[in-house]
């Protein structure tokens, strides 16, 4: 069964990764912070001049804790912990990939293992918490942006599909779990 998954996600990744060849620019772009930053500022513009001042700083901290708890929970426990080698150290892999080079011509590969995807944990986090805080609505577009964001983790060889589903999968319900335990915690107790 593992082995049948393994080589689906290596076959989309295949079929997804490097083409067309002129979107490297575009992806590497889009994968870096500086395409994040933008969506930060608008939601923090959002965030504080839609609500009162407390409930700004409530969702502030809720939006950090996801993105943090995502980064750090991704990063620190899951890569070490499952152990699955990025497709770009992948030794089956090797010279199948087109990955981005930066300008002294060599490859960028990330690190050695990327089960899950922390862009996709962390990106898919915040949308999710964005459209809770803010309501569904206009604000899921946030998804579409999390989902290019993680495409191009692909597109540039350091992913596998599954990582990115992972990803998504644990950032959407990472923010789901700290908006709940907020929602519960500021619920006024009322007496029975």
């Amino acid at each position: 069964m593992m082995q049948t998954l393994q080589a689906w996600d290596e076959a989309l990744l295949l079929a997804l990764n490097g083409s067309p060849e002129w979107m490297h620019v575009v992806a590497w772009f889009l994968t870096s912070k500086w395409a994040t930053l933008p969506i930060a500022f608008l939601l923090l513009r959002h965030l504080f001049s839609k609500h009162t001042r407390y409930r700004s700083w409530i969702g502030f901290g809720m939006l950090v804790l996801t993105v943090g708890g995502t980064d750090a929970i991704s990063s620190r426990l899951m890569k070490p912990g499952f152990e699955r080698l990025r497709p770009s150290h992948a030794p089956e892999l090797s010279g199948q990939l087109s990955l981005h080079k930066d300008h002294n011509g060599t490859p960028y590969r990330g690190g050695n293992f990327g089960m899950v995807s922390s862009h996709a944990a962390n990106t898919f986090g915040l949308a999710t918490m964005a459209i809770l805080l803010f309501g569904g609505g206009k604000w899921r577009w946030l998804w579409v942006w999390a989902g290019i964001v993680s495409w191009t983790r692909i597109y540039l060889g350091v992913h596998y599909p599954g990582d990115i589903l992972m990803g998504a999968l644990f950032g959407s319900g990472w923010a789901c779990a700290i908006y709940t335990t907020f929602i519960r915690i500021q619920r006024p107790r009322h007496p029975q």
